[in-house]
């Protein structure tokens, strides 16, 4: 077996990994069905998670065959969004885990495919914990992220933001989404999938973890010595 990676930097998806808000993107899409006499299949929510906006939701109307435009989806979501995401938790393990990072001095940073002004009300509950990333904090409709995962842009321009000097080979990308962790192999960088079980297909579910570097079950299980970093 190779050895791990050494590391010198970590960067950070948010939606489902330091955040628990894919449960609230399901609460929102499932009220927005409702009224269609549908529910929000598991399999589109896979096939969705990781995504831009208007690709996730793309996706959504297909699969559903709603009879609805993006944009009249997209209204009827962002409504509740506002009101939703602000009540967003951490997920077990993130904030031991940034904490420790930054203590020891490891750039860290966000890549999040949301929205600078979603990842503002997403994460304002938690502003001491966002503190940590030093405004390392790259969003989906940041100017120089052309094209969205799995393209590598928003990884390659944390990596550059972080530490000019910083090569891919230096970098752990923790990530939720297949899409995630795809876009971390076109950066050719590491990567942790952090397999959140409430959201599995089971059999359908790839049995080498999309091709991450270690498949986890919550940032809780993460060993930092095992790629070179601080251990706990």
């Amino acid at each position: 077996m190779a050895p791990a990676p050494q590391i010198k930097a970590c960067i950070f998806d948010m939606d489902g990994l330091l955040l628990d808000t894919e449960i609230i993107y399901s609460e929102v899409t499932n009220k927005i069905l409702e009224p269609f006499g549908k529910t929000f299949p598991i399999e589109t929510k896979i096939k969705m998670m990781g995504r831009d906006v208007r690709t996730a939701t793309d996706i959504l109307l297909s699969d559903l065959e709603l009879p609805l435009t993006f944009d009249e989806y997209n209204s009827q979501a962002n409504e509740l969004k506002q009101i939703y995401f602000r009540r967003s938790e951490l997920m077990p393990g993130a904030e031991e885990l940034l904490r420790h990072l930054a203590k020891h001095s490891i750039p860290i940073a966000v890549a999040t495919s949301s929205s600078k002004a979603m990842f503002n009300i997403k994460s304002e509950r938690h502003s001491s914990v966002f503190d940590l990333f030093a405004g390392n904090i790259i969003c989906g409709d940041d100017p120089a992220v052309r094209h969205a995962k799995p393209a590598p842009d928003i990884f390659q321009t944390a990596m550059q933001r972080l530490d000019s000097r910083l090569q891919p080979e230096d970098c752990l990308v923790f990530e939720d989404a297949a899409n995630g962790i795809e876009a971390a192999n076109n950066a050719r960088m590491s990567s942790i999938w952090v397999h959140d079980m409430r959201f599995s297909a089971g059999a359908l579910e790839p049995p080498h973890g999309h091709g991450a570097t270690e498949r986890v079950t919550s940032l809780a299980e993460f060993n930092p010595a095992k790629y070179g970093l601080p251990p706990y």
